[in-house]
């Protein structure tokens, strides 16, 4: 099988590291960065987030996620530590990060065994705003976890124009119940 499963952008360092890194909003590139096995940005709080699942499930030596760099204007860094804190909570067939600020905070492409397994699986670090590449890399080295047993292959559906539709009716309830607490 090859590695990583699902297209992004990031790039592969060391593929028997245990580490990989999400830079957020932040061009990984100038930061010189070593002794991962992928690094790249995350700029949504749901697709984004997903692929990122998928692709550390897949590579059973990755143990540590650290999360740095600028946060995206869909506060996928913010939504992705909610997760690793807090989980998911399951409504009307819509899995939900608990605890995330951002509009569509939904985990619903992915099966709940990915969720539940990251969850169970990955240390995340949470160094989100940490723009200091030599703070970054000594989290990367410092990063150290019990191999998991496994990977865990699942693909990630396609993602276009139309798989936003069927968010607009949670994005609406959001909405309202914003200006009703406001």
């Amino acid at each position: 099988m090859e590695w990583p499963v699902t297209s992004g952008d990031y790039v592969i360092g060391d593929v028997n590291s245990s580490v990989a890194v999400v830079t957020l909003a932040s061009d990984y590139r100038s930061w010189d960065l070593k002794n991962y096995a992928i690094c790249g940005t995350c700029f949504s709080e749901n697709f984004g987030i997903e692929k990122i699942i998928v692709n550390v499930l897949a590579n059973p030596k990755i143990s540590c996620l650290i999360v740095c760099g600028e946060e995206s204007a869909h506060l996928s860094g913010q939504s992705l530590i909610a997760l690793a804190e807090n989980g998911v909570s399951t409504m009307a067939g819509s899995r939900k990060i608990i605890g995330s600020q951002a509009p569509l905070p939904y985990l619903n492409e992915i099966p709940m065994t990915a969720i539940s397994r990251f969850l169970k699986e990955i240390k995340v670090i949470d160094l989100v705003g940490n723009k200091d590449p030599t703070a970054i890399q000594k989290a990367i080295d410092s990063c150290t976890g019990p191999q998991r047993s496994e990977a865990h292959i699942i693909s990630m559906p396609e993602v276009d124009d139309k798989t936003w539709k069927k968010y607009e009716k949670l994005v609406k309830q959001n909405v309202m119940s914003k200006l009703k607490k406001g």
